[in-house]
């Protein structure tokens, strides 16, 4: 613990075994903490009969701080969970405001903007998953991939490039991208990358691309569903999500929300 002069309280640091809950959804929470080791899992349950994964959080980056921009002291809007044995450190509000209050107006403005695109985005990301659930709980489609995607579609024409995730990941393959949501993609890609490196559901790669924003991605993804007949000489891959940074998963949503 670390004191001050000035009756600010202190800055705390709490340690987390695997598993423990550092906040709970919809409690009532004013401390900011900052991910000194470990990894913290951000959750939200609102509406949806399954936890639905909103970030994955390392070293250096923050939590809570929502109620703290928001000036307000109201529920938490997700939960966070400690994804391996962690230490945090936790920051009481009025430890921030005197820092938060000298910030020039412009750059409070463009702070709580991109605070409320996030919430939106969190938003757009639990009310999706949510109506996932309500159509896994219906009869499947006749598509084989459809109860697999979890989350809205849309159509995208992006130059990609990828690496099988294994024994031939030196082989660089590239693809177009043709649909991609929060949860997957369509990747198109010539006949003849399959010569050299399997392309069978289950195999998992490496793929790179560039939004239309200018925005490169980067994630891992598996095969779901291979389509050898919706174009001559090509495969179409139906790819699931596997593995996709915090920073990734921030960007792909900001391009993907209406």
């Amino acid at each position: 613990m670390i004191g001050n002069k000035k009756n600010i309280p202190s800055v705390v640091h709490l340690t987390f075994k695997k598993g423990e809950m550092i906040i709970k959804e919809g409690d009532f929470g004013i401390s900011v903490y900052k991910v000194i080791k470990g990894k913290v899992g951000i959750y939200s349950e609102s509406g949806t009969t399954s936890k639905v994964a909103l970030a994955t959080l390392g070293r250096g980056e923050v939590l809570g701080e929502m109620t703290f921009l928001h000036n307000d002291i109201e529920v938490r809007s997700a939960s966070a969970i400690a994804l391996e044995d962690s230490e945090l450190e936790v920051w009481h509000p009025k430890m921030l405001e005197s820092e938060y209050e000298r910030m020039p107006p412009m750059v409070k403005y463009i702070t709580n903007q991109s605070l409320n695109r996030l919430v939106r985005m969190n938003k757009l990301i639990t009310h999706l998953a949510s109506m996932r659930d309500q159509r896994e709980r219906s009869p499947r489609e006749k598509d084989p991939w459809a109860p697999k995607r979890a989350y809205y579609r849309k159509d995208v024409d992006l130059e990609a490039s990828y690496r099988q995730i294994g024994p031939l990941a030196k082989i660089l393959l590239k693809g177009r991208i043709k649909d991609i949501s929060m949860g997957g993609m369509g990747l198109e890609v010539s006949a003849g990358n399959a010569v050299n490196v399997p392309h069978n559901p289950g195999d998992k790669f490496t793929v790179s691309s560039t939004l239309p924003n200018g925005k490169e991605i980067d994630f891992r993804a598996k095969i779901e569903v291979l389509n050898k007949e919706k174009a001559p000489g090509k495969l179409f891959l139906g790819m699931n999500f596997i593995d996709m940074s915090y920073g990734v998963r921030k960007e792909l949503g900001f391009f993907l929300m209406p």
